[in-house]
């Protein structure tokens, strides 16, 4: 059951609610053909520049979000999976910039989200559901589309430093300006914590801390080359050095493990623009180094150095068409080409037609994507999704498909491997409603269901790779953003998930039951004040041995205090856990118990 706290507070943001909602000029384009968010028949969640800028941490953002599960495998710096919609860590794809983020050479090829900075990032859009015919492999649970910020005519950009428990040292900076018809856009910022035991340390104690230093930069350059066509250039680069444990649990400190990880990601891009249609010519490449380093002591006398590299480079033109008022298409060739660090590879060739048909209070995308794989062969992935306008409510209504190819380490790693491995398959319905109860108000609720088959696993006893059946995932989101009124508003969203293997008839591992998010906020003048409450309902998890072991369900609260001291210069103080609770969100990992921050910001 819910903690008797937590409950009060959701009966107040309901009973109190008059929800806030401006959606009609929130413009989305992870979708691929540009719309508002009201006028979206997919279900898109738009994270600002406002939103962003008053967290410390993509963890801290997306954690925000009930149909998201975040798992960090102990202090900043340890491995953190998403999980969204109950769908793997590995079926969400993450793209910043047009850049395709994740990593060949990891065994999953899933991105790690404990690596990125917000630094200079200006919007973040998350496309929910199985997205193959947009996105191709990669995108059963759905998309995080990232955006840096853009050169303005006049310059502008933001300065912060803070300081917290467990010594953790953050700052940043970043700029943007037009000269003209050149643009420049460029961040850095820099990360040092001691950290705490990623181990738990009620199971070992006397355990050492593991912390982290990180550095990220990123920039971009736009060239107007005419008033028509456009040169762009994106560059990012993240260093990162983290200290690890053996995993989590009893036992399982240790001094002297330690990862380096670099990683860069650039875009190459030209831009012309028609009379009635855009077009986009786009050259990637991305490279993964991850250094995992094991020093001998006396525990552990094995010393070892193991290095992993893995790089995408990708070719795309896109065409958008605006065929006439009611349709636009877009078209998109897509040309990738993936390597590890034993010279095993794979290519793909893609094309896909995606329409978009409005008419009146209707709106209906459509579309369909051949995929031509080294291996694998063709693969066609499709979406249909539908948005109708009544008096008093939009329905939304989509049917998607997706697949997922097996990652290189899945197929050629010399232990683990499996060369006869086929592609994850996913079918995903929605149907949602956006609920108008004024000119300001609404609730959104989402039901979706999804089917995968085919799905990539391991052999629990060898620990080879295998496609072990089926799974199926059934959910239903609720979400209220409430305005209370004098100064005061509210947001509440819940989710309920049922996530199983059919074959094995078990739950999903890491995947709660309920994931419910309370957020209470206030803001007069120069003050501004947040509650934000997070209940995770019952759920399974994995120990060492490979053996599934319960996860009590927990509470915690956070909270916030901003003092705007002029339009431009702020200080904030942030309190997590603020009741100190003890819990694990990963099996055997700590957590930290409660933590301070306190930081000054500067934005120009």
């Amino acid at each position: 059951m819910l903690d008797k706290n937590f409950t009060q507070l959701l009966l107040i943001a309901l009973f109190t609610a008059n929800v806030s909602l401006a959606d009609d000029d929130i413009i989305v384009s992870a979708d691929r053909i540009k719309s508002t968010l009201d006028k979206s028949p997919s279900d898109i969640k738009v994270f600002e520049k406002s939103d962003i800028e008053k967290s410390t941490s993509i963890f801290e953002l997306l954690n925000t979000e009930s149909d998201i599960q975040l798992a960090q495998s102990g202090p900043v710096g340890g491995n953190t999976s998403l999980f969204l919609r109950g769908t793997d860590s590995s079926h969400t794809l993450v793209i910043i910039d047009g850049i395709t983020m994740n990593d060949p050479s990891n065994p999953n090829r899933q991105f790690d989200l404990g690596r990125l900075s917000l630094n200079n990032i200006e919007r973040i859009e998350i496309l929910k559901g199985s997205q193959g015919l947009l996105y191709g492999s990669n995108a059963i649970g759905g998309v995080i589309l990232i955006t840096t910020k853009q050169a303005q005519d006049k310059a502008s950009g933001s300065a912060l430093v803070d300081y917290g428990t467990f010594d953790t040292f953050n700052s940043a900076i970043n700029v943007q300006k037009k000269f003209n018809a050149f643009g420049l856009s460029l961040g850095i910022d820099h990360l040092k914590t001691r950290g705490f035991s990623a181990a738990n340390i009620k199971s070992n104690p006397n355990a050492d801390d593991d912390g982290e230093k990180r550095t990220t930069i990123s920039g971009a350059l736009n060239q107007s080359l005419t008033k028509n066509d456009e040169l762009v250039f994106n560059y990012r680069y993240v260093n990162d050095t983290v200290d690890l444990d053996k995993g989590g649990g009893p036992k399982n400190d240790d001094l002297n493990d330690s990862q380096f990880t670099e990683q860069q990601f650039m875009k190459a891009g030209y831009g012309h623009k028609w009379t009635i249609a855009e077009t986009q010519l786009i050259y990637t490449k991305s490279l993964h180094h991850r250094t995992l380093n094991v020093r001998a002591d006396n525990a552990n006398p094995a010393a070892s150095s193991v290095i992993s590299t893995g790089g995408i480079d990708s070719v795309a033109v896109n065409h958008t068409q605006y065929t006439t008022d009611f349709l636009t298409q877009n078209f998109n060739f897509d040309y990738q080409h993936e390597e590890d660090q034993l010279k095993n590879f794979n290519e793909n060739l893609s094309f896909f037609l995606y329409n978009r048909f409005e008419y009146g209070p209707a709106i209906l995308n459509f579309g369909a994507r051949l995929d031509s794989n080294k291996y694998f062969g063709e693969h066609v992935t499709y979406k249909v999704a539908v948005m109708h306008t009544f008096n008093t409510f939009n329905l939304k209504m989509s049917y998607s498909t997706g697949f997922r190819a097996p990652s290189l380490n899945q197929l050629y790693d010399s232990t683990y491997g499996n060369k006869k491995l086929n592609p994850e398959e996913s079918q995903t319905a929605e149907i949602g409603f956006d609920v108008p109860f004024s000119e300001r108000s609404k609730y959104t609720g989402t039901f979706f269901y999804t089917d995968l088959h085919n799905r990539l696993s391991y052999d629990p006893n060898t620990f080879v790779n295998q496609n072990r059946g089926d799974a199926r995932i059934i959910g239903f989101e609720n979400n209220f953003n409430a305005k209370i009124g004098n100064g005061f508003d509210a947001g509440l969203s819940a989710t309920w998930l049922s996530a199983r293997d059919m074959t094995t008839k078990q739950k999903l591992a890491r995947r709660p039951n309920i994931n419910s998010k309370l957020s209470l906020n206030y803001k007069k003048e120069k003050n501004s004040a947040g509650l934000e409450g997070d209940f995770k309902g019952k759920r399974l998890d994995v120990d060492n041995a490979g053996n599934l072991v319960s996860m009590p369900s927990h509470t915690i609260f956070n909270v916030n205090y901003t003092y705007e001291f002029n339009q431009s210069f702020s200080t904030y103080v942030k309190i997590k856990n603020i009741l100190d609770k003890d819990y694990e969100e990963v099996f055997g990992y700590g957590t930290g118990g409660r933590a301070y921050t306190t930081g000054l910001k500067y934005i120009f």
